[in-house]
C-alpha cells in the first residue's frame, strides 16, 4: 500500500504546481487505481463573449472512468463536469475572460476506485473576432447595382447604400456604421446609424444631387463592439456631369425628286457644351412622319430616307432631334427644308405621217407616249402643238391618239411638239426633238381631179 500513498503524495505536489491554493483530495481508499487526466480544448481559440461554443474536453486514464472534474485557470474554476467512460466535456461561460493569454488545467476529483489527478497546463487565447463589412448600391427599383458604377448629377435621387456587418465566426455584431464620401474636396458623412438584430445597416437613401461630380469613394465603416473588431470596405461611385449639347443638321440636296428620296443624305452633328463625345441616335422627321435614324458614332452619323417615295411631292420642314445620354441632353435643329420635287418625266411623240394635204389634217393621227424617271405611271393629258397652236389633247388614260381638225392648217412646214401637263406626282416635259408636218395643197388638187 505504500506505493499508493507514494502516488497520491506526486498528485498533490503536482496540484500545488498549478494553482495558488491547495487542493484537497478526497479519502485515500485502499484499493484506489492510479489515473492520469488530459484537458483538450476544441479549438484553443475562444471568442469574446462567445466563450461557451468553445467546449473543453476532459479524459481520464486509468481508474473505473466515473467521477467528476472541473477546468480551472490557477484557483478559479472556470466550468466542471461529470466524467462518463472516462470522458467529460463542459464550456466556460460567455464573457467570463477578457481579452488575452491563458494557461489553464484539468483537475479529475476522482471516486472510490480511481484516485485525482491533474493535467498538464494548455493555453487557451480569448480574442476578438473579426467582422466582416458588405455594402450594397441598389438602383430606384430595388435591384442591386454590381462593380464600380456610373451615376448621372442630377439624377441620383432613389438610389441608396445598404449593407450588414457579419461575424467572421459566431454572433451577431452590435454598434454602428456610418458611411461616408470621400471626394478631391474632402469627407463627408452620408448617414450614420446602428446595426438591428440581423446586422443590417438598413438603408441610406441618395437625393438627386448628394454625390458631387467626379470620383467618389463610398466607405462603410463600423466601429466594433466589446466582441467585435471594426472592420470597413469602400467602393467606387462615379457621377457623371450632364451637360447641354447642339444639334445641327444638313442636306446633301435641298431638292430630291419624288420616287428618288433615297437619295437624299441626312448629316446630323451633336456638339456638347465642354467635352466628350455625345452618344445615342438622332431621328429625322417632317410633323410626325419618321423619315430616317441615325446612331451616332463620334458625335455625328448619315441616314437616307428608307423608300423613294416615303413624302409626296411638296415643301417639309425638317426635324433633327438628339435624344441624349448619360451625360448630354437632349437636343434638336429644325434649320433645314427639304423640298420634294414631282418625278421627271420624257415625253415621246409620234406622227402617223410627215406629210398630209390642206383639207384633209384629220387623217394624221398624232400618238403620245410619258415615260416617268424611275417607276410608277403618269396620269393627266398631253397637249399636241404646232409652235405655240394646240392642235389637240390626248388623254393618258385611253392613250387614244389625236388629229387635227381638217383646214386647220395652211400650206407649209410645221414644228410639231407634245406638251404633258404633269400631274400630283409627275413633272411636265415636251417632246424633242419638235417633229415636222408638212401641209401640201397637190394632195387636194389631185383630188379634185
Amino acid at each position: 500500500m505504500r506505493w499508493r500513498r507514494v502516488l497520491a503524495g506526486l498528485v498533490a505536489a503536482v496540484c500545488a504546481a498549478f494553482v495558488t491554493e491547495t487542493v484537497t483530495a478526497g479519502p485515500a481508499w485502499a484499493d484506489q487505481e492510479p489515473t492520469s487526466v488530459s484537458l483538450t480544448p476544441q479549438s484553443g481559440t475562444a471568442y469574446l463573449g462567445y466563450e461557451d461554443q468553445d467546449v473543453m474536453r476532459v479524459d481520464v486514464y486509468g481508474g473505473d472512468g466515473g467521477g467528476s472534474f472541473g477546468v480551472r485557470l490557477g484557483s478559479t474554476w472556470l466550468c466542471s463536469g461529470a466524467v462518463g467512460n472516462y470522458t467529460g466535456t463542459c464550456s466556460i461561460p460567455a464573457s467570463q475572460l477578457a481579452v488575452g493569454t491563458y494557461s489553464i488545467w484539468a483537475y479529475y476529483t476522482g471516486d472510490e476506485n480511481s484516485s485525482a489527478a491533474a493535467s498538464s497546463l494548455v493555453t487557451l487565447t480569448v480574442e476578438k473576432q473579426t467582422s466582416s463589412n458588405f455594402l450594397s448600391l441598389y438602383d430606384p427599383n430595388g435591384s442591386t447595382v454590381t462593380g464600380d458604377p456610373m451615376l448621372v448629377y442630377g439624377s441620383e435621387q432613389w438610389y441608396s447604400f445598404g449593407g450588414a456587418v457579419l461575424a467572421a465566426h459566431i454572433g451577431k455584431p452590435t454598434g454602428t456604421v456610418t458611411i461616408t464620401d470621400t471626394t478631391a474636396s474632402g469627407t463627408t458623412t452620408l448617414c450614420s446609424g446602428p446595426l438591428d438584430s440581423t446586422g443590417s445597416i438598413g438603408y441610406c437613401g441618395l437625393g438627386a444631387t448628394t454625390l458631387p461630380v467626379g470620383s467618389n469613394q463610398i466607405t462603410s465603416t463600423y466601429g466594433g463592439d466589446a466582441n467585435f473588431t471594426g472592420s470597413s470596405t469602400q467602393r467606387t461611385i462615379t457621377v457623371l456631369a450632364v451637360q447641354p449639347t447642339t444639334t445641327a443638321v444638313t442636306l446633301s440636296a435641298a431638292s430630291v425628286p419624288y420616287d428618288a428620296e433615297q437619295t437624299e443624305v441626312f448629316t446630323a452633328k451633336v456638339t456638347p457644351s465642354t467635352s466628350g463625345t455625345p452618344t445615342g441616335k438622332v431621328t429625322i422627321a417632317t410633323g410626325t412622319t419618321a423619315i430616317c435614324t441615325i446612331t451616332l458614332s463620334g458625335g455625328t452619323g448619315t441616314c437616307k430616307p428608307s423608300s423613294g417615295s416615303l413624302l409626296r411631292p411638296g415643301t417639309y420642314p425638317i426635324t433633327a432631334t438628339y435624344s441624349g445620354d448619360a451625360t448630354n441632353t437632349a437636343s434638336s435643329d429644325t434649320s433645314q427644308t427639304l423640298t420634294v420635287a414631282k418625278e421627271p418625266t420624257t415625253t415621246l411623240l409620234t406622227l402617223s405621217a410627215d406629210t398630209v394635204a390642206v383639207g384633209a389634217e384629220d387623217a394624221e393621227v398624232f400618238t403620245v407616249e410619258v415615260l416617268p424617271a424611275t417607276a410608277g405611271t403618269p396620269t393627266g393629258n398631253v397637249t399636241i402643238k404646232a409652235g405655240a397652236v394646240a392642235i389637240c389633247t390626248i388623254s393618258l388614260a385611253t392613250n387614244v391618239g389625236c388629229s387635227p381638225k381638217p383646214s386647220l392648217f395652211k400650206v407649209g412646214t410645221y414644228q410639231i411638239t407634245a406638251t404633258y401637263n404633269g400631274d400630283g406626282t409627275y413633272a411636265t416635259s415636251i417632246s424633242n426633238p419638235a417633229q415636222t408636218l408638212n401641209v401640201v395643197e397637190l394632195l387636194n388638187r389631185r383630188r379634185e381631179l
